[in-house]
């Protein structure tokens, strides 16, 4: 399917930059370096960490994530989810001046958590499931990432190290699931309308040849 094969080639290219040496200290974004033209960092950022930690944990995080909508939802979708995130990162890095360096999927993958339960909301079942518990699994999902979101932002530290032994920087996360958000939102709601408009010309076609 699309979401294996696109996450196997992100799972090997994380992997393989975190242990190319020199890799990551020259792709993660530098404020400096970004100011002075390097502006592909604000995506290469995110295919580097800050070790090898902090990369496992955000590969097994995609891998999960993968897993989790396997079948609920389809590839195309997921892959869309994961550029809106990169897309939503990309942004508050390049507009948020207090952020100096900054490397890690981590606000990707909120984008393909977010998008992935957006979709289960606008998108008719793959499987066997109500569009009603489709529908309830997609409001409980949203419904903790916003919680998360929130207690991450009004709580937390921004100067505090975390678990990996870095500071997390927060808004990537908040950035990368509005990004994933309306990506997915944005193909349910155009996408229908794109069908319908192809279908009138079609029709329309033959009677304007006649």
């Amino acid at each position: 399917s699309p979401g294996f094969i696109w996450g196997s080639l992100l799972v090997a290219l994380m992997l393989g930059l975190q242990w190319l040496p020199g890799a990551a200290e020259q792709l993660q974004f530098v404020r400096p370096t970004y100011a002075a033209g390097a502006w592909w960092q604000l995506f290469t950022a995110q295919w580097v960490h800050m070790g090898a930690l902090h990369a496992v944990a955000n590969v097994v995080g995609m891998v999960v994530l993968l897993r989790a909508f396997q079948g609920l939802v389809s590839g195309r979708l997921q892959t869309l989810a994961l550029l809106g995130g990169y897309i939503g990162v990309a942004f508050v890095l390049a507009l948020d001046a207090d952020c100096a360096v900054y490397a890690g999927a981590s606000g990707a993958l909120h984008g393909l958590l977010a998008g992935s339960a957006c979709a289960l909301l606008v998108v008719p079942p793959q499987l066997p499931m109500t569009r009603q518990r489709m529908h309830i699994l997609g409001c409980c999902i949203l419904l903790g990432l916003a919680v998360k979101l929130l207690v991450q932002h009004f709580d937390g530290s921004p100067s505090a190290t975390g678990w990996l032994g870095f500071t997390t920087y927060y808004p990537a996360h908040e950035a990368g699931a509005l990004g994933g958000l309306l990506a997915v939102a944005g193909a349910a709601l155009l996408l229908p309308l794109a069908a319908r408009a192809q279908q009138r010309q079609g029709r329309a076609g033959p009677g304007a040849g006649r």
